[in-house]
C-alpha cells in the first residue's frame, strides 16, 4: 500500500506564554473551563504542548502534509482574538504547512461576531472552530450563532464544533452538547459545512434515518481523540452509517491520545493504528486522510 497524502484537520496551537503556566494563564484570563480541562487537580493532565517548530517536526515524522490549526473554545471574546493572532503567526511562519481556523465567541452581539470574523479573515484564517456550545453558551436560536453561520455560508468557511459523546462520558471538564442542536444547526443552514469533532458524539449513527441523513448532507465527522474514546472499529461503523465521504482525519495534536504510551505528543502512533487496525481500504484511507477535506474546502 502506497503512503497516503495526509491532511490533519484537527490540531491546536498554544502560545509559549500559555504553555509556561496554563493554570495561571487561565485564572488571569478568566477561563475556568480551560483550567479544569488541562490542569485537573485529581489526575495528571493528558494535554501536551508544542511550538510551531515542534508541530512541523511531528508532521514530518508522521508524513502529514498540512495541519489545520484550530482555535480554542475560549469563554472570553478577547481571548479568541488573542488566539487568532497566535494562530496567524504560526501560519505566517509555515504557510505551506498550516491552515488557520478562527477562535470565535458566538455568545455576543451580531455586530461583535461580524467584527471577530472580519478580523480573523484579515489575518489570513479560513475557517472557524473549534467551538463548544456548552462552554461558550450558544445554541441554534442564538443571534450570534445565526450571524456566524450566515457569514460562514457566504464566505465558504467550514465550522468545526466540539461534540461530547451522548452517553458514557465521565471525563473531567466534559460539558454536554445535545445532539438535537447539531441537527438544528444543519436545518437552519443547509449550505453550511460543519465538521463535528470526535466522531460527532455518535450523531453519525442517526444517518441510518433517511430524513436525518438528508438534513446532515453537509456535515462531516472528524476522528480527533478517537483512541481515548473508541475501539478502532469505529472507523468502519461510521462509514457504514454515514458513508466514506464524510470522515476526516484529525489527531487532536498535541493532546496525548495514548497517555500510557506517550510522554510527549505524537501523530505517528494514531496514524499507524488507523492503517493497521481500522481495516480500511486504500480508497477509504485516501478519503479519510486527504480527499474529503480537500473536497469540502472547495466552494461548490
Amino acid at each position: 500500500m502506497s503512503a497516503p497524502i495526509i491532511i490533519d484537520c484537527h490540531t491546536h496551537c498554544f502560545s509559549a506564554e500559555l504553555q509556561e503556566d496554563p493554570d495561571a494563564w487561565a485564572k488571569r484570563n478568566n477561563e475556568p473551563h480551560w483550567c479544569e480541562l488541562v490542569a485537573p487537580k485529581s489526575k495528571p493532565s493528558i494535554q501536551g504542548w508544542a511550538s510551531a517548530d515542534d508541530h512541523v517536526v511531528a508532521m514530518d515524522k508522521a508524513g502529514v502534509k498540512q495541519s489545520v490549526l484550530l482555535g480554542w473554545y475560549w469563554e472570553q471574546e478577547k481571548n479568541c482574538r488573542w488566539q487568532n493572532d497566535v494562530t496567524a503567526s504560526w501560519v505566517r511562519k509555515y504557510p505551506e504547512r498550516f491552515i488557520g481556523y478562527a477562535a470565535i465567541q458566538p455568545n455576543t452581539s451580531s455586530v461583535a461576531v461580524i467584527n471577530q470574523l472580519e478580523y480573523a479573515k484579515s489575518l489570513g484564517l479560513s475557517g472557524v472552530g473549534e467551538l463548544h456550545m456548552g462552554v461558550q453558551g450558544f445554541d441554534s436560536n442564538h443571534a450570534g450563532w445565526i450571524t456566524l453561520a450566515d457569514w460562514c455560508c457566504s464566505h465558504h468557511w467550514p465550522i468545526n464544533l466540539h461534540v461530547t459523546e451522548a452517553a458514557g462520558s465521565k471525563q473531567i471538564g466534559s460539558y454536554p452538547t445535545p445532539l438535537n442542536e447539531f441537527i438544528a444547526f444543519a436545518e437552519g443552514h443547509p449550505q453550511l459545512c460543519m465538521i463535528l469533532a470526535h466522531w460527532g458524539g455518535g450523531l453519525a449513527f442517526y444517518e441510518h434515518n433517511p430524513r436525518i441523513r438528508k438534513i446532515l448532507k453537509n456535515v462531516y465527522y472528524d476522528c480527533a481523540a478517537s483512541p481515548l474514546l473508541y475501539h478502532p472499529s469505529i472507523f468502519r461503523s461510521i462509514i457504514e452509517s454515514a458513508g466514506s465521504r464524510k470522515i476526516l482525519f484529525g489527531s487532536d495534536y498535541p493532546l496525548r491520545v495514548y497517555p500510557k504510551l506517550q510522554k510527549t505528543p505524537k501523530m505517528t502512533d494514531f496514524i499507524q493504528s488507523i492503517q493497521l487496525d481500522a481495516q480500511l481500504t486504500e480508497t477509504e484511507l485516501a478519503s479519510l486522510f486527504y480527499q474529503n477535506f480537500k473536497d469540502l474546502t472547495v466552494p461548490s
